[in-house]
């Protein structure tokens, strides 16, 4: 079997599908990843055969063209885990729309390569991670089945209403009635008591972190001593900082909060926010380009922004979690994962003092019981999912269905 991925040029949004494609391979299948060229390195480094699928844009220039002005604090929150988009009112489902059309932009100019790199190489189904869209665009026109693989909670199954307007025009220029962008199946690695209703068939797998690649640190190595101080990790993504600005950048606010209590504080950073974060007091260790999958396990709490990438690490790793959302896929998320008893979600826009806020939900995280135990039993309930391993025979029962129909 030959698999197509299709995924835009964002990391975070790639790496979530490597233990799936791993899998495949494993299984002798053979993979090609489509994206733009600013992902070539992230791809082969994970081992897979890249080739390039449209030409890289500028994300931020994107977001100010299509958003014209609007900031993400103006964007309407998603309906509730279940519902969909005809829960927007007119002006609500436009500011929507503008950003969702950020995706529906980036379709238009992959798709072209991503169907002609298919009439080429023949692919008998295509993988697609969800919002990227030429995935299903190129499946329709090729005639293969598309398979959307999730990074976590189904943000995009909330607003998939939105998306067969946005991406119409594509789709007559590529000469077909629409697109069901769904795909013909969804392979998803989030706990099931986190994940949203949806009416999709599921191929439910665990979810395997990855980080790109990883080097275990000396001070990693040893085991704690029984005594330790409690390790708190501090974190934060790259796609906050990137569309929110440095002074949405909440780690310095953060350390300062968890000084409070008697911990040893890991800021784990980008290397291009370390200069943001600043001087820290002693004591406090920054790391940079450390794979969380290899820190969480020995911290008693992590504090982040809601990329899905790092929260389900913590889950992975059995972690309570603070999460300090700003954008609204983090928002979402984050009540997810406190709907779980697993973490807090604390929104620093509505929070005037921040500091005694983040120590007083960081005390209550590893002060006491409750989100500890809640922690560990989603941390078991993500380990009672089945491997990725267990996706690859439902795709090839699409490629066999297709090929007999």
């Amino acid at each position: 079997m030959r698999v197509l991925v299709v995924t835009w040029a964002w990391p975070s949004h790639y790496m979530p599908l490597v233990p799936t494609l791993w899998a495949l391979r494993a299984e002798g299948h053979e993979v090609c990843v489509a994206s733009q060229p600013a992902l070539a390195r992230t791809v082969t480094d994970s081992g897979m055969v890249f080739a390039a699928a449209g030409e890289d844009l500028d994300h931020a220039e994107l977001h100010r063209r299509r958003l014209r002005g609007l900031d993400h604090t103006g964007v309407p929150e998603a309906p509730p885990p279940g519902a969909g988009a005809e829960r927007f009112s007119p002006a609500e489902r436009e500011k929507v729309s503008r950003v969702f059309g950020i995706f529906a932009d980036r379709a238009d100019a992959m798709v072209d390569d991503v169907i002609a790199l298919g009439r080429s190489w023949r692919p008998d189904v295509i993988l697609y991670e969800p919002t990227s869209y030429a995935g299903p665009l190129a499946a329709a026109v090729l005639g293969i089945p598309a398979v959307r693989h999730l990074h976590g909670v189904d943000l995009t199954y909330q607003v998939h209403g939105l998306m067969p307007e946005l991406l119409a025009p594509t789709a007559r220029r590529l000469g077909l009635p629409g697109v069901n962008v769904l795909g013909d199946l969804t392979v998803d690695p989030c706990p099931p008591s986190m994940q949203v209703p949806a009416d999709v068939d599921r191929a439910r797998i665990r979810h395997v972190p990855y980080n790109g690649p990883a080097v275990l640190p000396d001070w990693l190595r040893p085991p704690r001593p029984p005594g330790s101080r409690r390790r708190i990790c501090v974190t934060f993504g790259r796609t906050t900082t990137a569309l929110k600005g440095d002074q949405r950048f909440l780690p310095p606010v953060v350390v300062e909060a968890a000084r409070a209590l008697d911990a040893e504080i890991v800021v784990a950073l980008d290397p291009k926010d370390r200069e943001a974060l600043g001087d820290v007091p002693d004591g406090v260790r920054v790391v940079e380009s450390l794979a969380l999958h290899l820190l969480l396990p020995t911290c008693a709490a992590v504090v982040h922004q809601g990329g899905i990438g790092t929260t389900l690490a913590a889950v992975a790793a059995g972690v309570p979690q603070l999460v300090l959302p700003q954008l609204p896929d983090q928002i979402f998320t984050a009540e997810r994962v406190a709907a779980t008893g697993a973490g807090l979600m604390l929104r620093p826009a509505g929070t005037d003092d921040l500091v005694p806020a983040i120590a007083r939900a960081l005390s209550a995280l590893v002060e006491g019981d409750v989100h500890r135990d809640a922690a560990a039993r989603l941390h078991d309930e993500m380990q009672a999912q089945p491997a990725p391993l267990s996706a690859v025979p439902a795709l090839e029962r699409l490629t066999r269905i297709r090929s007999t129909s």
